[in-house]
């Protein structure tokens, strides 16, 4: 009959072998599980970058400003208000071809004195100054003569000081005989003298080497 010390010995062999099946159940079963995956980290919203405002263009100043007047007080009054405004409007419109150009129309008529005193009072501006005078040996008036038998003669005068920077002579009479007609700016006056007024203000444009490229349409004159 085994004694109780072997009985009890039995037992504790027993309970070992049963502790050491559970753990070892226990490992195999954590070892077979498999590991739960993290979650992705969240992904930043990208913040919109504010849309640049476009800045306003600098308002390029000219670097020449024009004063363009006409005399009407000569002995010229057969030749129409239409034709003196051509004038002085076409000489002005080419003129601000030139992007570094201002040329605007005095609004009264000037004589001499009249424009030698504006160009003195101007800061900046210069003043043209415009005449019709008579394409005759004599100079005068024909009373029985074509009233637009005449030519444009220009003169710029510096402000402050008034001098007289450039001067010369357009003929409209280089223009008439030119096959090819070229539109003007504006259909008002006669076309020969706004074509003279326009030769002026290129020449004027020339002396401050400030020319432009002359576009012209040719147009052909009408046969009669």
């Amino acid at each position: 009959m085994p004694s109780q010390t072997s009985i009890l010995r039995q037992l504790a062999a027993g309970v070992v072998v049963s502790l050491s099946l559970i753990c070892a159940s226990i490992a195999v079963a954590q070892s077979g599980r498999r590991a739960t995956p993290k979650a992705p980290a969240p992904v930043p919203t990208p913040t919109p970058e504010p849309t640049p405002i476009p800045s306003k263009p600098v308002d390029t100043k000219p670097e020449f400003r024009f004063i363009v007047a006409i005399d009407k007080t000569g002995d010229f009054s057969r030749i129409s208000l239409q034709a003196f405004s051509g004038v002085i409007r076409n000489c002005a419109d080419r003129l601000n071809d030139s992007r570094k150009v201002e040329a605007v129309v005095s609004t009264r008529d000037m004589s001499r004195g009249d424009a030698v005193r504006q160009a003195k009072a101007e800061t900046e501006a210069y003043v043209v100054w415009i005449q019709l005078r008579p394409n005759t040996f004599s100079g005068q008036v024909e009373i029985n003569g074509d009233p637009y038998n005449v030519f444009v003669q220009y003169t710029v005068l510096a402000p402050n000081t008034a001098k007289q920077v450039n001067s010369g002579n357009v003929y409209p009479a280089a223009y008439r005989n030119q096959r090819i007609r070229v539109p003007t700016s504006t259909s008002d006056g006669d076309y020969y003298l706004n074509q003279a007024a326009r030769g002026a203000a290129e020449r004027i444009l020339d002396h401050f080497h400030l020319a432009t490229p002359k576009i012209r349409t040719p147009f052909r004159e009408p046969m009669f």
